[in-house]
């Protein structure tokens, strides 16, 4: 059977012509080895294009690879994938001859899930649907001899590896993209066949990770080409409450409605103002964001598919198919997130929907505003992120007609001024920028005024991609972090023991915080320094945040911290045992056990507990004392000052 044939069988649609490209290029590389790339809008099927190949060597027995290990940025998008694939495998189960139940059974099996909370990662499943650091920590995992020197190297050497959504591998100092690229470049000398995906890739971003690759897409002679629903989208200069007409006429339609926040605060702040409407709108809405624990979040991401109003951070951004989204509303975000938040509505033909996006301003006075770039008359030469000694961190820009720099910042710029003096040359960007830069978000603004298009055309949202990224890329230094990568790689082989020093998979290092259930908490809070657990920790309890956001608020979540666990070799059980330690230092990549009154339905926040907090050891004392972040901790915050808007004249 060819791989149209079994696509048509098990989805009961034909191939786009872009799919059969897409398919001759990945059966030549699975033989072959080397690398192509798949460059689509959204809704238009890349994951069956990636995933077809397989699946068809594995019907025929022909088996040119072994495995597929798909590779996904977040954890949030591997579960929905992982179904996903499980369908497929489900169904060609029973094309072979298995019944419904037999087929679903061993395809839930087949398909397997790694988080990257695992202690080894062997990779062992028939398709592996896996993070971006386990597949890099598996990839570089020190390897022993008579232990675990084939795995996980023999597995990824015998399969077929899927990067998807690479745009979400961007950060600041682009060091995940630089440090992707070394990656592919392993592969590829290992012979290693690499589809790399997405929707919104800017140019410089694919020639960093996938060099000269090939390039598969939807071409503009294709007779039967992806078709998606008509999105109607708009910009509002103002708040939720202004659009909750809206959102009451979608519902009261049948239509599901979308809300993105960009920080988990504010889609908290956003969930509970709807849950006091909940009557009104007929609807419960359903909250969903990274600071749940795995087990919470897998409950969550299967109510998806029945929520009507969905609250959400940029966990939803990208790889999530859900039908009769009517309405999108989300925050300004960077350009690619907007095309992917967007994309999410109306994703079949003949659909209708609607996006909003929201630009929530504050009244700003004395200082100039400024909402993007066409703002400033034409002729500015460069801009870049700065830290001013007057003004902080801010865009720096030059003229190149009055040879000077002004300076624009954001909300947060105006708390640190105070009452200090105000100098002609700042501007105001007079909305709240976190976490993206300012810089992305003024270059998007200009570019809003053609969302619509840049869901149908990926040349045209990758030309908008290159314009709003250019000084990004022409910006960037190469982050320090990158050399010890690149030495790191270059004495990697696919079957060698790796160097010995430390591989850090993202720029912004992590902590896990793991919640017990009520008999492990009773245990953790027996009045001893330090505890050895005769139980397993459940991986399932633990969520990952940002380090640098636990050091910020340290203050009002030590209380919520019960010690840090750590895997201690026990001599006389001959075995490791997780150890809880009372006295410990705040530091990165470690895990701590929080208290359950720190864990709502809500998730965990960044908050003192209401609960009495209990007396600090003099040892837990000491050692957080001597902590380096200690001084950045006890920093006051500024004091906020409103001010009235003054529009920008350039």
């Amino acid at each position: 059977m060819d791989t149209g044939e079994l696509f048509k069988k098990l989805t009961e649609y034909d191939p786009y012509d872009y799919q059969k490209r897409a398919w001759a290029q990945i059966e030549k590389i699975m033989c072959e080895g080397g690398k192509v790339v798949i460059e689509v809008p959204t809704a238009g099927g890349k994951t069956e294009a990636a995933v077809m190949p397989f699946l068809v060597e594995a019907y025929n027995g022909t088996w040119a690879v072994s495995r597929l290990i798909y590779v996904l940025p977040t954890r949030s998008l591997v579960e929905k994938q992982a179904e996903r694939i499980r369908k497929l495998v489900a169904k060609l189960l029973q094309l072979r001859g298995k019944s419904k139940r037999e087929a679903e059974e061993l395809a839930e099996k087949l398909v397997v899930v790694e988080y990257g909370l695992e202690p080894t990662h062997a990779f062992l499943g028939w398709v592996v649907v896996t993070t971006w650091d386990a597949f890099l920590y598996g990839l570089a995992a020190h390897r022993t001899i008579g232990s675990r020197f084939t795995f996980p190297a023999g597995a990824i050497a015998q399969s077929l590896v899927v990067l998807d959504e690479v745009q979400m591998y961007q950060d600041e100092s682009l060091y995940m993209p630089r440090l992707l690229s070394l990656v592919v470049e392993q592969l590829e000398k290992a012979n290693v066949p690499v589809v790399i995906m997405s929707a919104t890739i800017p140019t410089e971003l694919r020639k960093m990770i996938a060099g000269e690759a090939e390039i598969v897409g939807v071409e503009e002679e294709d007779r039967y080409k992806p078709q998606r629903g008509r999105v109607d989208v708009k910009v509002h200069p103002g708040t939720l409450e202004d659009v909750l007409s809206e959102i009451k006429a979608e519902l009261k339609a049948g239509k599901r409605v979308l809300i993105v926040r960009n920080t988990v605060d504010r889609a908290i702040e956003t969930y509970r103002k709807l849950l006091e409407m909940r009557e009104e709108l007929g609807v419960e809405p359903l909250l969903i964001h990274g600071r749940f624990t795995v087990e919470d979040r897998k409950k969550k991401e299967k109510a998806l598919d029945s929520a009507k109003l969905i609250v959400a951070t940029q966990v939803v951004e990208a790889g999530l198919d859900l039908p009769n989204i009517g309405l999108v509303i989300t925050d300004i975000a960077p350009l690619d997130a907007l095309i992917q938040r967007i994309g999410r509505c109306a994703r079949r033909p003949n659909e209708e929907g609607k996006a909003i996006v929201l630009i929530q301003t504050e009244p700003v006075e004395k200082v100039e505003t400024i909402l993007g770039f066409s703002d400033i008359k034409e002729g500015q030469l460069f801009a870049t992120i700065t830290y001013h000694k007057e003004y902080g961190r801010v865009v720096e820009v030059h003229l190149e007609d009055e040879g000077k720099a002004i300076y624009i910042g954001d909300m947060k710029t105006l708390e640190g001024l105070g009452k200090k003096k105000r100098l002609r040359d700042l501007y105001i960007l007079p909305y709240l920028t976190a976490p993206y830069d300012p810089l992305t978000l003024l270059l998007t603004y200009d570019e809003l005024g053609n969302l619509e298009e840049h869901l149908y055309s990926v040349d045209k949202a990758r030309e908008a991609l290159d314009r709003v990224y250019r000084f990004h890329y022409a910006n960037n230094i190469v982050p320090r972090e990158f050399y010890s990568a690149y030495v790191y790689f270059r004495e990697l082989k696919l079957f060698s023991a790796p160097p010995e020093y430390e591989l850090r998979s993202r720029p912004e290092l992590y902590v896990m915080l793991y919640v017990p259930n009520e008999t492990e908490e009773k245990h953790f809070k027996l009045n001893r320094d330090r505890i050895v657990l005769d139980f397993e920790l459940n991986t399932d309890r633990i969520i990952r945040v940002s380090y640098s956001m636990v050091r910020n608020h340290w203050d009002n979540i030590k209380g919520c911290i019960l010690g840090e666990l750590v895997r201690e070799w026990k001599t006389d059980s001959q075995m490791y045992l997780w150890t809880l330690r009372k006295d410990f230092y705040l530091k990165p990549l470690a895990i701590y056990a929080i208290s359950r009154d720190c864990y709502t339905e809500e998730g965990f926040l960044f908050r003192r507990k209401e609960t009495t907090e209990p007396e600090e050891s003099e040892s837990a004392k000491m050692l957080i004392g001597r902590n380096p972040v200690k001084r950045s901790l006890e920093k006051r915050r500024p004091k906020v000052v409103k001010w009235h808007l003054t529009p920008f004249r350039g």
